[in-house]
C-alpha cells in the first residue's frame, strides 16, 4: 500500500525553497520506523520548463495554463498540472498523497486510505452547507444532498491513483468554471480550488475518511 507523494510548484524562488525543505523532511520521515508506506516523491513543476533543482528533487515538468486562463489566481495551475502528471508520468504506486510545498512532514505517514475511500484533513473554513446556493451550480440536486461534499481541500489527501485520475479533469474544469463565475469567485476567494476539489470528489462518488490529526495548522 505504498503511496507516492506529489507537490505542485510554480518555480518561484520562495516556492523552490519550500520544496527543498519539504523534500528533505520527506526523506527523513521515510527512513524512520513507520515510513514503510511512503513511496516515491515528485515535484510537479508547472512553469513549463526545468530548473536547476531537477537533479536534487524528483521533478515532472508540466505546462502552465494558457496566458490569462488563471485570471491572476496561480493556484488554478495545480489541477491542470495534476492532470498532465497522471496522464504522462510512470507512477508505480497505487496511491497518491497530494501535499503542498509549505507542508513539513514531522513524522512518518501511514496510508490512511481504506476501502476505496480517500483520507483527508477536514478544514473548518470549508463549509458546503453555508454555500449551498452557490455550490448547486456545480453540484446539482440530482447528485444528492449537499452533505455529500466533504469539508476538505485537495491537500493533504491520500487517494487511490485510479480515483484521482478520474477526479482530476473534473477538478480542473470546475476550478476554471468557479473562477469565471462572479458569485462563486467572491464566495470562495483564495480557497476556490479547494471547494472545486471537494465538489469533484463528491461528483465521482469518492468518499473521504476525515482525520483531524492528519495535519497541524499553524
Amino acid at each position: 500500500r505504498l503511496f507516492h507523494t506529489a507537490v505542485t510548484a510554480s518555480g518561484s524562488v520562495y516556492n523552490t525553497w519550500q520544496c527543498r525543505v519539504m523534500y528533505h523532511w520527506f526523506k527523513q520521515a521515510r527512513r524512520r520506523a513507520g515510513g514503510a508506506d511512503m513511496g516515491g516523491f515528485t515535484r510537479i513543476l508547472h512553469s513549463g520548463r526545468p530548473d536547476e533543482f531537477v537533479h536534487e528533487i524528483p521533478t515532472f515538468v508540466a505546462d502552465p495554463l494558457p496566458d490569462g486562463a488563471d485570471q491572476g489566481y496561480i493556484v488554478l495551475n495545480r489541477p491542470w498540472a495534476f492532470v498532465q502528471w497522471l496522464q504522462k508520468a510512470d507512477i508505480p504506486e497505487e496511491y497518491i498523497l497530494m501535499a503542498e510545498p509549505d507542508h513539513l512532514i514531522v513524522k512518518p505517514i501511514p496510508n490512511l486510505s481504506r476501502d476505496g475511500r480517500a483520507a483527508a484533513f477536514p478544514f473548518f473554513y470549508i463549509e458546503p452547507k453555508k454555500y449551498e446556493k452557490v455550490l448547486r451550480k456545480f453540484f446539482p440536486e440530482k447528485e444528492g444532498p449537499i452533505t455529500n461534499i466533504d469539508p476538505i481541500g485537495n491537500s493533504p489527501v491520500i487517494i487511490e491513483k485510479e480515483s484521482l485520475s478520474r477526479i482530476a479533469p473534473t477538478w480542473m474544469n470546475i476550478s476554471l468554471a468557479m473562477k469565471k463565475d462572479p458569485e462563486a469567485d467572491k464566495a470562495f476567494g483564495w480557497v476556490l480550488e479547494m471547494y472545486a476539489y471537494a465538489v469533484s470528489s463528491a461528483l465521482h462518488g469518492v468518499g473521504n475518511i476525515l482525520h483531524k490529526d492528519f495535519m497541524i495548522q499553524v
